[in-house]
């Protein structure tokens, strides 16, 4: 499997993850958001040339408030502090309960882990289903300050 950018050669059209916002928004906006630079979307592929998409994820950048983070994160940080969203994170029905979700998690952090290192950004924030909060909180994310579902995973400088 690998994570490759969203491009005209997969089908989005094909993709159904169960829910019609994520598969809408895959066909609608994710194409919009990467040609005017607002978010760029990933998509997890059998291969190269697969046409197939097994998942996708999108990232963008947000600019948070220092006191919107998690108290042991809030240290040392000025007021305003740059990270990094997780806008969606869907797999398709079919591909559902092979790990596909935490492959694209772990690459997505590994992704803004190295433009971190470039630009900056101390975070990876999702806006978490109810459902979603506990596979978030096994991978380190924490609650936010401003919202339950708000969570964030932060990017440890080396």
């Amino acid at each position: 499997m690998l994570i490759r950018p969203l491009s005209k050669r997969h089908d989005t059209k094909g993709f159904d993850c169960g829910n019609d916002d994520l598969n809408r928004w895959l066909v609608q906006i994710a194409g919009q958001h990467g040609k005017k630079l607002v978010s760029k979307t990933f998509v997890a592929a059998e291969n190269e040339t697969a046409s197939e998409i097994l998942g996708y994820y999108a990232i963008g950048l947000l600019e948070l408030r220092n006191e919107e983070l998690p108290a042991n994160l809030q240290q040392r940080l000025p007021r305003q502090v740059p990270a990094f969203r997780l806008g969606r994170l869907a797999v398709s029905s079919r591909h559902q309960g092979k790990k596909i979700g935490e492959f694209m998690l772990f690459d997505a952090i590994d992704r803004v882990t190295r433009i971190s290192e470039e630009a900056g950004g101390v975070g990876l924030v999702v806006d978490a289903k109810d459902s979603a909060i506990g596979f978030y909180q096994r991978y380190g994310f924490e609650t936010m300050a401003d919202h339950p579902n708000r969570m964030i995973l932060a990017i440890r400088a080396e």
